[in-house]
């Protein structure tokens, strides 16, 4: 692991290099961990090659000191303005912020005490150095797929006629976190009968609608690292409307899947499964896209126009 995290130590160096900035202030914490392994909620990482230091307060030190071996970690009450002295001290000329990641607060008062530095808004640009996954990420998301699948199956033995929605998203919860799972991606979804056309329904207490479909979207984190799924049930035989709409999805759904490969992009991807569904005539209906990625977060950034890698980031 700690070769992997020294790969990314390097891609960000070079990526500071090409923007002349002597010192980057990372702040949003998936990035964070990305480059340190700190998996801690709150914390600041000073990237200035080669003297990198990851700020924290005392609540994480030890986590930080385990979590972060060859990595300078230090104690400070307030982290904000230990790095503001750690960069007069150091005079650096060129400071990079991850603006798209940084309180309104924190900017004003970098710019106010950091008079005669040149700053750089970096926005969320460090975000795409994390698109590309490397092995270790692609086995946790694996991992966490295993978790995920293991828990819905044994759920799905589980529900009866008097479960409710909420009811099912606790078992599953519950099963998953059983299985190694530290949280859920997002809180679990299920919605039945009319609700579960709500793209982003919440699981109510109340009782699953019959002869009715039933969407469950869920997913869980394994070791920092994030699944997603969404599935369809029925609780009888559907009727021949659900089934023809069902068998248009699911055939778009696998023209997708079976078009990806090693230089072909996203768009492209996406254009397989929107061609197939618009000339069944629901194009209308098709108002988001096809996958997303996926790892230290739940959406991640990913570029729709670069080509997919061997070991590239993972579509759900």
């Amino acid at each position: 692991m700690r070769e992997g995290v020294n790969q990314r130590f390097a891609r960000l160096e070079n990526f500071l290099a090409r923007n002349k900035i002597d010192a980057a202030l990372i702040t949003h914490p998936p990035n964070i961990r990305y480059f340190t392994q700190f998996s801690g909620e709150e914390g600041i990482f000073l990237a200035f090659p080669p003297g990198n230091i990851l700020f924290v307060d005392p609540r994480y030190t030890l986590r930080a000191r385990a979590e972060c071996p060859g990595i300078t970690v230090k104690e400070a009450a307030r982290p904000m303005d230990a790095v503001v002295r750690t960069l007069k001290e150091r005079r650096c000329g060129r400071v990079g912020l991850e603006t798209a990641h940084l309180t309104v607060d924190h900017f004003r008062q970098l710019r106010k005490t950091l008079r005669g530095v040149s700053v750089k808004s970096l926005r969320d640009q460090l975000d795409t150095l994390r698109i590309v996954k490397d092995l270790s990420e692609i086995t946790n998301i694996e991992h966490a797929i295993e978790i995920h699948t293991r828990a819905l199956d044994e759920t799905l033995a589980w529900v009866a006629p008097d479960v409710t929605e909420r009811d099912w998203a606790i078992e599953f919860e519950y099963r998953a976190k059983r299985y190694g799972a530290s949280a859920l991606s997002f809180e679990t979804i299920v919605a039945s009968g009319p609700r579960s056309a709500i793209p982003h329904a919440t699981a109510d207490p109340v009782p699953l609608a019959q002869r009715a479909p039933i969407v469950f979207d869920h997913g869980v984190i394994y070791n920092g690292y994030c699944s997603d799924e969404t599935a369809t049930f029925f609780t009888h035989s559907p009727g021949k409307a659900f089934r023809e709409i069902y068998r248009i999805v699911r055939e778009a759904h696998d023209r997708a899947i079976a078009a990806i490969r090693p230089g072909v992009t996203a768009a492209s991807i996406d254009t397989v499964a929107r061609k197939y569904i618009e000339a069944a005539g629901y194009g209308e209906a098709f108002t988001h896209s096809t996958g997303h990625g996926v790892g230290l977060e739940i959406h991640e950034k990913h570029s729709r126009k670069a080509p997919y890698w061997l070991q590239g980031y993972d579509p759900t």
